[in-house]
């Protein structure tokens, strides 16, 4: 038996020295989110410089680790700021329309377009840092995803209520990726390019769906919910019926995650093993097969659905 037990011991040892590891990782994390505000980015590699001498030394490095990676990721969210010297002053911008354009027609007749421009420049240079902004545009012209346009705007920090008990709209920019956001001015907008690239083609599919739903002839309301429900167009979807809805508690239904991601991968199971029962060809080893389905599925719907941050989760799952 002693034999036996010191071969575990080991294995066991290791084991323990993982979970102090992550254990001691989470905190770190956890740690910088709580600060008030960032330390100078000298104090991550300090911290690195730590952590390495820990993993040496034999000692679980997972805190500063969790620090270095937290401080990192801040760091690197607070570089894509707008600067505080530039918020409202006029800039130029090209890029791409990465997003499904949301149209809301305004009391005074003027439709908005609403959507999120993913920035290759910025100018003038002093400026420069958003990458991602969201934008409203008020013109004739009728924009799509994965056109790319020269636009001017005045641009501003992102900016929202954070409440406790409420929608926390700061947490939101953030996790979106949301740099910065503002209007583009009246006469502010030259396209550069009709198509975009391909790396679009989920989002034009996406639009080209919603549009299609929208001739069918279903009333205001359906519309809404199918295109909500199929590719998370939520634009036609009104504060009456966004309440009546929450008064059913069905709102969670309407934004696209993981119940909507698993009854598409179960079914996507489901056709897998019949192809593989009614064809003879496949025969009881192509046991990969369902799951190739499946998956194939769930990856399809995702980017149906924009690749949001509650669907990235739901897929990796």
């Amino acid at each position: 038996m002693l034999p036996a037990v010191a071969s575990i011991m080991p294995a066991t040892g290791r084991v323990l020295y993982m979970r102090s590891w992550m254990i001691g990782f989470v905190p770190g994390v956890l740690l910088v989110s709580a600060l008030p505000a960032l330390p100078p980015p000298g104090c991550g590699l300090f911290l690195a410089l730590a952590g390495l001498v820990l993993r040496f030394r034999g000692w679980p490095g997972g805190l500063a680790l969790g620090l270095v990676l937290g401080l990192w990721h801040g760091q690197a969210y607070e570089s894509r700021r707008l600067p505080v010297a530039c918020v409202r002053e006029p800039v130029i911008l090209e890029g791409t329309v990465t997003s499904l354009v949301r149209r809301t027609a305004m009391r005074d007749g003027v439709q908005r377009q609403r959507f999120e421009f993913e920035v290759d420049t910025l100018g003038p240079m002093r400026c420069a840092g958003p990458r991602v902004a969201l934008l409203s545009y008020y013109g004739d012209e009728s924009l799509r995803p994965g056109q790319r346009w020269r636009l001017s705007a005045r641009l501003r920090r992102p900016w929202g209520l954070a409440n406790p008990g409420s929608f926390n709209m700061q947490a939101w920019f953030a996790q979106t990726g949301i740099d910065a956001l503002g209007p583009v001015a009246t006469g502010g907008a030259v396209l550069l390019a009709p198509d975009g690239g391909a790396n679009q083609w989920h989002n034009r599919l996406r639009a080209q769906l919603s549009h299609r739903i929208g001739e069918q002839g279903f009333s205001t309301q359906t519309t809404a919910l199918l295109q909500a429900l199929t590719v998370a167009d939520k634009s036609g979807i009104d504060h009456a019926l966004w309440e009546r809805v929450r008064s059913l508690g069905l709102n969670h239904l309407l934004v696209i995650s993981g119940l909507h991601i698993g009854l598409v991968a179960a079914a996507g199971w489901g056709l897998g093993r019949l192809v593989q029962a009614l064809c003879p060809a496949f025969g009881w080893r192509a046991h990969w097969l369902a799951p190739l389905v499946s998956l194939l599925a769930a990856l399809g719907y995702a980017s149906l659905a924009g690749f949001s941050l509650p669907t990235q989760r739901a897929l990796y799952m």
